[in-house]
C-alpha cells in the first residue's frame, strides 16, 4: 500500500513537472493543482501571465521565504507593475536572507533606476564591498548617476584593493588622468603583485602627458616594494637609465625598454654577458624606431650617453643612430650626432654628449634606423652590450 502511494505521488509530481515545462498559464495552473506547495510553479505562472504575477509571487514567497531568488524575482515583477514600494521591500527582504553580492547589486541598480541618490550611494558601496570578478558595470552606474565623476571615489569605492585596482583601470580607460591620481595613491599604499600592471599602465599615461615626476614616484614606489626587478631611479644622482645592460626581460612599459616589432628585423636578448642583438634582413622599413626608453632628467644638466656594441656584416654607413628625444617638443638633444658606424668591429664604445634645456625633465632614448641616401637597406646585425646615461664630468 505504501509502495503504491509513493508511486502515485512520484507520477503525479513528474506529470506536474512536465506541465510546468510548457510555461503557459493553463499548464501552470494545472501543475499547481497537482503540486500546490512548489514555489517554482508560482514563479513560472507569474512569468506566463503578467496579470497574475503579483499574487503568484506573493504565494511563492510565502512558500519559500528564505529563498533570496524568489524575493528578487518578486521585486522585478513588482517594479514592472510600478509597485515601487513593494519592489523595494522585496529587495530588502532578499538582502535580509542573503548577504552576498547579488542582492546588494540588484538593490543598488534599483535605486539607480529610481534616481534615488540618497539610497543609491550606500547601496552601491555595499555591493562593491562584497563584489567579485569584473565590477565595471557598477562603475558605469556610478558615472551615469553622479553629477560629477570626481565624487565617485569618495561615495562609492570601498577600501578593497581589488576594487580600487579595477577602478584605476576604469578611469584610465576613460582617459581621466586627473581622477586616476587619488585612486593610484590608494592602490600604491598597499600594492602587491596584482597591482603592478595597472600601476604601470598609470605610469604610461603619465609619461604620455609629460608628467615625469609623478610617473617616477609610481615607478620608484614599486621598485622600493621589490615589485620590480630594478632599483629605484635617482635622476638627481645621475641614475636615469633602467636595464641598461639588458640583463632582464623588457617590461615594454613605463621606464623600461620598449622593443618595436618590425618586419625584417629579428631581435634576441640573452647571452653571457647579456646583450641585445638586432639582425637586419634588408626587408625592414626604410625608417623605423627599434628600441626606446623613457628617462627622467635634470633640467639644464650636461649628460653623456655611452653605447657599448659590436657589428657583424654591416656597411660603414649603417643608417643606425641614437637619439635623445625631448618629450616637450620632440627635439633630438644629440642634434643628429648619435650615428653608429658599421665597419666590421670588435666590441667597443661610443659616447655622445648633450645638455638638457631649462624646462626638460623627461626624454626618450631611442635607437633609430633610416636608410642612407644612395644605399640599399642594410643587412647584418648589431649587438648592444650596454647603454649608459650619466652626468658629464
Amino acid at each position: 500500500m505504501f509502495f503504491s502511494y509513493g508511486c502515485y505521488w512520484s507520477i503525479r509530481l513528474a506529470y506536474a513537472d512536465s506541465l510546468a515545462a510548457e510555461r503557459s498559464r493553463p499548464a501552470m495552473e494545472h501543475a499547481i493543482s497537482l503540486a500546490a506547495a512548489d514555489p517554482e510553479y508560482y514563479v513560472r505562472l507569474a512569468e506566463a501571465d503578467s496579470g497574475l504575477a503579483l499574487p503568484a509571487m506573493e504565494r511563492a514567497a510565502a512558500l519559500n521565504p528564505l529563498n533570496s531568488s524568489v524575493w528578487l524575482q518578486f521585486a522585478r515583477f513588482a517594479e514592472e507593475h510600478k509597485d515601487f514600494e513593494r519592489a523595494e521591500r522585496c529587495l530588502l527582504q532578499a538582502l535580509q536572507v542573503d548577504k552576498t553580492f547579488a542582492p546588494r547589486w540588484l538593490l543598488a541598480e534599483y535605486y539607480g533606476r529610481q534616481r534615488d541618490q540618497e539610497r543609491f550611494w550606500p547601496a552601491i558601496r555595499a555591493a562593491l564591498a562584497t563584489s567579485y570578478d569584473d565590477v565595471a558595470p557598477l562603475f558605469d552606474e556610478c558615472w551615469q548617476l553622479a553629477p560629477n565623476p570626481e565624487t565617485v571615489l569618495a561615495q562609492a569605492i570601498p577600501g578593497r584593493q581589488d576594487v580600487l585596482r579595477q577602478y584605476l583601470d576604469y578611469v584610465l580607460a576613460k582617459k581621466r588622468l586627473d581622477l586616476a591620481e587619488p585612486v593610484a595613491s590608494k592602490v600604491m599604499r598597499h600594492a602587491g603583485w596584482d597591482d603592478v600592471a595597472p600601476l604601470l599602465s598609470y605610469c604610461d599615461s603619465l609619461l604620455a602627458k609629460n608628467q615625469a615626476l609623478r610617473a617616477l614616484e609610481v615607478w620608484n614606489s614599486l621598485a622600493k616594494k621589490r615589485l620590480l626587478d630594478y632599483p629605484a631611479l635617482q635622476p638627481e644622482k645621475g641614475a636615469s637609465m633602467t636595464n641598461g645592460g639588458f640583463e632582464t626581460a623588457f617590461l615594454s612599459t613605463a621606464f623600461d625598454w620598449r622593443l618595436g616589432q618590425l618586419p625584417g628585423i629579428l631581435t634576441r636578448r640573452g647571452g653571457s654577458p647579456p646583450m641585445l642583438r638586432l639582425s637586419f634582413s634588408g626587408k625592414q622599413p626604410e625608417t623605423c624606431e627599434m628600441l626606446s626608453e623613457f628617462v627622467p632628467l635634470v633640467p639644464a644638466k650636461k649628460y653623456r650617453l655611452s653605447i657599448r656594441y659590436e657589428t657583424n656584416e654591416l656597411e660603414r654607413d649603417t643608417g643606425l643612430s641614437w637619439r635623445v628625444l625631448d618629450v616637450l617638443d620632440g627635439a633630438d638633444l644629440l642634434e643628429g650626432t648619435g650615428q653608429l658606424t658599421g665597419k666590421e668591429r670588435v666590441e667597443g664604445e661610443e659616447e655622445f654628449s648633450f645638455t638638457t634645456p631649462a624646462e626638460t625633465q623627461l626624454a626618450r632614448v631611442a635607437l633609430m634606423y633610416q636608410r642612407v641616401l644612395g644605399t640599399v637597406r642594410i643587412t647584418g646585425s648589431i649587438s648592444l652590450r650596454n647603454v649608459r646615461l650619466s652626468f658629464a664630468e
